[in-house]
């Protein structure tokens, strides 16, 4: 008499157990609320869906505006034609913008003209130019501690005369919030 050894059958095997147990922890996480108090926020959801429909998302000069622990405003435009040295490209000026940050947030939080870019009439949108018209005043880079605040100018080469330029801040590389002013 050969002794056989009876196989288990597959569902008390513990991979198929381990398997399950992944599963189950991902519907149930993918499914959770946001709201820790379990309490139904439909409704809720539904009010901030028609605020958001009704939220603001262009500006004009001198509107302070927030986003991610920074309140930015534009607070003055130039135009140039260039000097002896540094001249735009035939058809095109420079337009100079003047920009305030400041970091209503409690933690540090980084600044940078690369972080500003221009839309013109022709759906083109540029970064800034590298100019030395505004070297004097230009807007650097850094770190805003809570409370702080910083101010400059940021060149851009655009059409001459553009009427529809628009001002385009986004607050980080990760992120696709952005603001816009109507210059």
């Amino acid at each position: 008499m050969s002794k056989e050894k009876k196989k288990k059958p597959f569902y008390k095997k513990w991979w198929v157990w381990l398997v399950a147990i992944i599963i189950v922890i991902a519907i149930a996480s993918g499914g959770e609320d946001d709201d820790p108090t379990g309490v139904d926020t439909a409704s809720e959801s539904e009010e901030n869906e028609d605020v958001e429909e009704e939220e603001k998302t262009e500006f004009d000069i001198d509107e302070k505006v927030e986003l991610d622990n920074r309140i930015v405003q534009v607070t003055d435009i130039e135009k140039s034609d260039g000097d002896d040295f540094d001249k735009p490209k035939e058809g095109n000026e420079f337009v100079i913008v003047h920009v305030s940050i400041e970091n209503n947030g409690d933690e540090e939080v980084s600044y940078n003209p690369l972080d500003f870019k221009m839309k013109n009439s022709n759906g083109q949108i540029e970064d800034s130019a590298f100019t030395t018209i505004d070297s004097d005043s230009s807007l650097s880079s850094g770190e805003l501690a809570p409370e702080g605040n910083v101010s400059g100018t940021i060149a851009f080469e655009q059409p001459i005369d553009d009427e529809e330029l628009q001002l385009i801040f986004e607050a980080s590389f990760w992120s696709d919030k952005e603001i816009i002013f109507n210059l």
